[in-house]
């Protein structure tokens, strides 16, 4: 029952019909406010029937993010004049005042799904998610995995396809060490999201952060290797990886910098390289990376 209450109350305030006497407020001035949809169509416009019903399901699915406004040309012709509409039915997105996308004539189910989707992203994820984000990011470099989990699956609850939700999702289950579930995901994520920029900044921690938590198992016999032979770079680096993955950042940083230390070219700075890496795989915000960063540069420029 509260669905149905829900769904009609959503259909009763974000979709309308508009004439020339509220088109200035309904549509110019709201779309300030967020994106309007407007659907210039006619009562003998068979496209046009076909088309509007598909706007306002999509439009309902938006949850709020966005208005459609229909606008019957034949008792509105001076606002059909005034923009110009040569046929119908003919489709413009409104934001911040003036046009920000359209389209003219049919279209598929997927491609004015895909508009509908395009145009309530105009105006961004909304205060809520904004709110959800900041603090998804804040847990991350705090690397408290547990809660940035669960403020990224309430971000995706509200904003299905939010890209950087999905990014820090990702990042919080690399952290977790749920490898396969993140595999898992990625499979399941659309082309466009899978390449997004917070996603692949995500993955990209991935197949450090498994190899170090595979070889948490070799810490003991690491240490007995390294009280024979202290200084062989091949234990520093193993040793490194190894703590690394037992979420011992700080020494995992220490064995890295001690092998610069010993000798900086070593297989073509290999120390150097892991050290950036994890840097990225722990947060560069993280207290543990900052230390790390400044005795790097002290290293390297002295």
């Amino acid at each position: 029952m509260n669905n149905i209450d829900n769904d009609s109350m959503i259909s009763k305030t974000n979709i309308i019909d508009v004439n020339a006497d509220t088109f200035m407020t309904e549509v110019i001035e709201a779309s300030k406010e967020k994106p309007i949809i407007v659907d210039f169509w006619a009562p003998w416009c068979e496209p046009c029937k076909q088309l509007t019903p598909i706007l306002e399901n999509a439009v309902k699915d938006q949850r709020g993010k966005i208005t459609l406004a229909k606008i019957d040309i034949d008792q509105n012709q001076d606002i059909a004049a005034q923009l110009r509409i040569q046929s119908i039915p003919t489709v413009y997105t409104f934001f911040e005042g003036k046009v920000a996308d359209g389209f003219q004539g049919v279209k598929s189910n997927s491609e004015i799904l895909e508009f509908v989707k395009k145009s309530a992203n105009l105006s961004g994820p909304g205060e809520e998610v904004e709110a959800l984000l900041s603090s998804s990011q804040q847990k991350i470099e705090e690397r408290n995995w547990a809660v940035a989990s669960e403020i990224s699956q309430k971000i995706l609850q509200i904003d299905p396809e939010n890209q950087i939700g999905f990014g820090t999702l990702i990042r919080s289950m690399i952290g977790l060490n749920k490898f396969n579930e993140v595999k898992e995901i990625i499979d399941a994520l659309s082309v466009e999201i899978r390449n997004s920029k917070p996603v692949l900044n995500a993955l990209s921690t991935l197949d450090a952060t498994e190899k170090a938590f595979k070889a948490r198992e070799n810490i003991e016999a690491l240490k007995e290797h390294l009280k024979k032979d202290p200084e062989n770079l091949d234990y520093l680096l193993d040793m490194s990886i190894a703590l690394f993955g037992n979420n011992e950042i700080e020494a995992s940083f220490e064995m890295l910098l001690k092998s610069i230390k010993i000798n900086r070219e070593w297989k073509d700075q290999a120390a150097r390289k892991q050290l950036l890496e994890f840097f990225k795989s722990a947060g560069f915000e993280a207290e543990e990376t900052i230390n790390a960063r400044r005795k790097l540069a002290t290293l390297l420029f002295s």
